[in-house]
């Protein structure tokens, strides 16, 4: 009778944890979390959600939002995310890997051409596909892809103006196989570890720097331990907004159509947001006194290229075929007209 009551109850206290939290009053309370700080385009975007949410529910759909990894890692949310614990958040593709292999094509080095090609992929057929696999897959419904952009290389060191000014470097990358194989084709010493320990470690010397856009070297404040910035533009960073599928599905359908309708408008907001910032982070780093660099793409493609392409075909089942499925999407979408 012991271990039946002890199960009875774990299964109810589940059950709880799945159910959509509300007041007294009925109203839908979501925790929604992400990484960056509270002067990002992340946050911006989370509280226009919040405020579309709150006007176009007379108040009954409450966001709270946590900032700067308050609940935990992308990781860690993401599995809070399936258990129930919280109903939406922000994550960048490579952190949901592990539970969606086939998203590793996106980690690809010079996947895309420019930035605006990247982002209409990830709203075309391609971002589709990876959306509907990741729903499938772990029971988590992606809304859409913020305009992150590509991930450039900053340093305590030196500035990067070639291939060869990354060998010897220890970079801080993403937790992706793809990620790791790409920067070691550089000589770079690969080393993983949480966006949160990036400033400290850096402090302390653990590494000499990472990998991120211009927002989010400015406002998580790397410039204060890495004075050398590089456009390389190895990889691009698809970033998605999130919520748990089965918060989803026992929401009222006009309360649906309403979250959908108010997420897109959100994503788009952050596009036009993330475009001026980044417009303004870089001229004020040129005032903080960090050296900028632009160097030529072309001369790195052929460290990474077919090697992690080839790597990365042999791992996933049917790799060569999906990627060459990718390519032809991507070759679809003329760079020239999204520069």
């Amino acid at each position: 009778m012991k271990k039946l009551f002890i199960a009875a109850l774990s299964a109810l206290l589940v059950q709880a944890a799945c159910t959509p939290q509300t007041d007294s009053d009925g109203e839908w309370v979501v925790r929604f979390s992400h990484v960056y700080q509270t002067n990002s385009d992340y946050q911006l975007m989370a509280e226009r959600f919040r405020d579309l949410m709150h006007e176009r529910t007379d108040g009954r759909f409450r966001v709270e939002i946590y900032p700067s990894g308050q609940l935990g890692s992308e990781r860690v949310v993401f599995e809070q995310l399936q258990a129930g614990a919280q109903e939406m958040a922000i994550s960048g593709t490579p952190v949901l890997a592990g539970w969606v292999p086939e998203g590793q094509v996106f980690d690809l080095p010079f996947l895309f051409e420019t930035r605006d090609q990247g982002l209409e992929a990830l709203n075309g057929a391609v971002g589709d596909w990876w959306r509907s696999l990741l729903l499938e897959k772990t029971g988590i419904r992606s809304l859409g892809f913020l305009d992150y952009g590509f991930r450039h290389v900053y340093n305590r060191k030196r500035p990067i103006e070639n291939p060869s000014d990354l060998s010897g470097l220890k970079l801080r990358v993403l937790q992706s196989r793809t990620y790791i194989s790409a920067y070691e084709e550089f000589g770079v010493q690969a080393t993983p570890m949480n966006y949160g320990e990036v400033y400290s470690a850096m402090q302390q010397g653990v590494i000499d720097g990472g990998e991120a856009n211009v927002i989010g070297f400015l406002t998580s404040r790397l410039n204060e331990v890495g004075r050398f910035f590089s456009f390389t533009a190895i990889t691009y960073n698809p970033i998605t907004l999130l919520i748990s599928e089965r918060f989803f599905s026992r929401l009222p359908r006009e309360t649906q159509e309403t979250l959908l309708l108010s997420a897109a408008e959100a994503l788009e907001y952050q596009k036009t947001v993330a475009r001026e910032m980044e417009a303004e982070a870089i001229e004020q780093m040129k005032a903080a006194g960090v050296t900028i660099s632009y160097p030529p793409t072309d001369e790195f493609i052929p460290f990474a290229r077919p090697s992690v392409w080839e790597d990365l075909a042999e791992r996933l089942p049917g790799g060569s075929a999906l990627l060459q499925w990718i390519e032809r999407e991507v070759e679809r979408i003329p760079a020239e007209r999204t520069r």
